[in-house]
């Protein structure tokens, strides 16, 4: 009996530390400054400072709303932040410069690349799978972002895999952001847009235009579905890492409390009541648009915790097969070692 018991005890402790692990990891009540940016943003740092989750395991943490993944890795370079909200490749970069930086931990899971066709354009092609739509732009106009960014380079990439010449089969243009983009769509300065949502979703709620393609749930082509699953993460400065662990572990399970909330069906209105504190979209229907968006994200995994190693990997394949960069660094050079 008492052999058993001794069992019974050992198996406890071991079980006890298993749930407790996260107490080891407590912060001592540091403030951390964290990227955020319009719109849906650093939806799981949002939820994580709403729902106490970072005063839970001893930190504070507080946003600062900066409108570029490249301002705010600036940002955290000159300590002016703490934590970036910064695409794999954009750390790639970085790490390459020297600059010793580390992902830690989630944030916008998905690739939300999409493309979106006016009504006043033919499009036989919509509804059919790759490269049907894509041949549809022969010709057209079609939005970006910015010449030369990498929604072009997505785009041409995306054109020469459906056997088009991006130099020669279509004419892009310069829209700017979401507003813009939509707007050109609109009045007819384009004919179609590589651009993210709410473009997508206002195209479906009003149905002023057509999605032909999403990159987070059309399979085909696969090198860019296969981008899914570690898009946008939460990034340290390396140095940052090295002094206060304890931060960046206690970070790391605040954001993972939030990705299960978030994605917990019973929670979604106040998920949106906590976006909505945080921005509001200035147009016709914005309550509605947002809403939808927001839902949209969760049902597509966008807001999950853990790094996705595979799709980070294909993240950064991608760019050196769009040679954007000349060399990729190892993972371990990218992902902090407990990353989840």
């Amino acid at each position: 009996m008492k052999r058993i018991f001794k069992v019974l005890v050992a198996t406890a402790s071991i079980m006890a530390a298993m749930y407790t692990g996260g107490a080891m990891a407590q912060g001592k009540g540091e403030t951390i400054k964290i990227h955020d940016y319009p719109g849906l943003g650093n939806a799981m740092v949002r939820v994580a400072i709403e729902k106490g989750f970072c005063e839970k395991h001893g930190i504070k943490c507080q946003t600062q709303m900066i409108p570029s993944s490249p301002l705010g890795m600036q940002a955290m370079m000159a300590k002016s932040i703490d934590v970036a909200f910064a695409p794999s490749d954009a750390v790639n970069l970085a790490v390459q410069k020297g600059n010793k930086m580390k992902m830690v931990v989630g944030g916008n899971s998905s690739n939300i690349l999409l493309l979106a066709i006016g009504n006043h354009m033919e499009s036989p092609g919509v509804g059919k799978p790759f490269p049907a739509y894509m041949q549809d732009l022969k010709g057209k106009k079609i939005g970006v972002a910015a010449r030369g960014s990498t929604v072009e380079i997505m785009a041409s990439w995306m054109l020469e895999q459906a056997g088009m010449n991006p130099e020669k089969d279509v004419t892009f243009v310069a829209t700017g952001g979401v507003p813009t983009s939509y707007g050109a769509l609109q009045s007819k300065q384009v004919d179609a847009v590589f651009s993210y949502d709410p473009v997508g979703v206002i195209c479906d709620l009003a149905k002023t235009c057509k999605v032909a393609w999403r990159a987070d749930t059309d399979k085909v082509p696969a090198a860019m579905f296969a981008t899914n699953g570690g898009v946008v993460n939460q990034v340290f400065m390396q140095e940052y890492i090295d002094k206060n662990p304890h931060v960046v572990d206690a970070f790391i399970s605040a954001v993972k409390e939030a990705d299960a909330f978030i994605n917990n069906p019973a929670n979604f209105a106040e998920v949106l009541a906590i976006s909505n504190k945080y921005f509001k979209l200035e147009m016709p229907q914005g309550d509605a648009i947002l809403a939808a968006n927001l839902k949209r994200y969760i049902a597509t995994g966008n807001y999950r915790a853990a790094i996705d190693r595979k799709s980070v990997q294909a993240n950064l394949d991608m760019t050196l097969t769009t040679k954007q960069v000349e060399k990729i660094m190892p993972l371990s050079d990218l992902i902090y070692d407990k990353a989840p």
